[in-house]
């Protein structure tokens, strides 16, 4: 399980850099990273088990972090049309996406998480496995 961080008080490369540099020196490893769809803020995945930690480097790096609903990695296979069917469900189920943040891929797939807007609250855990297993179904159905 996975957890995305939102932190933003710079412009967006030295949002970038700070979160790097903040993570690093906390050895924290970063799954992946990259701009928000609302600059200047970045969206950084780590794991779920160094959560706490990563959000702490962050609050003490002053990046103002908060947390972000997120959908745990998503498999989507590399072909046409599997990235727009995953964004298009979770769309369809009324989620707004601000993010997608890609994992190096394992073979034929890769892994893509989601950030969606909205408050995280103590149902958005199954809601967000809900999610996962309806955009897996929906891949699968792709010729």
């Amino acid at each position: 399980m996975h957890q995305q961080i939102k932190a933003s008080p710079d412009t967006v490369a030295e949002n970038i850099r700070a979160v790097v540099d903040s993570l690093a020196s906390a050895g924290i490893n970063i799954e992946s990273i990259s701009p928000d769809f609302d600059p200047p803020h970045v969206r950084v995945l780590v794991k779920h088990d160094v959560f706490d930690d990563a959000f702490t480097a962050l609050q003490n790096a002053n990046l103002e972090p908060t947390i972000v609903r997120s959908v745990d990695p998503v498999q989507i296979p590399n072909k046409p049309g599997a990235l727009r069917t995953a964004m298009d469900t979770l769309e369809g189920q009324g989620h707004t996406i601000e993010s997608i943040l890609v994992l190096a891929g394992r073979g034929n797939d890769t892994e893509v998480s989601f950030g969606v807007a909205g408050d995280v609250d103590n149902d958005w855990p199954n809601e967000a496995e809900s999610l996962m297993a309806l955009i897996q179904t929906e891949i699968g159905n792709l010729p």
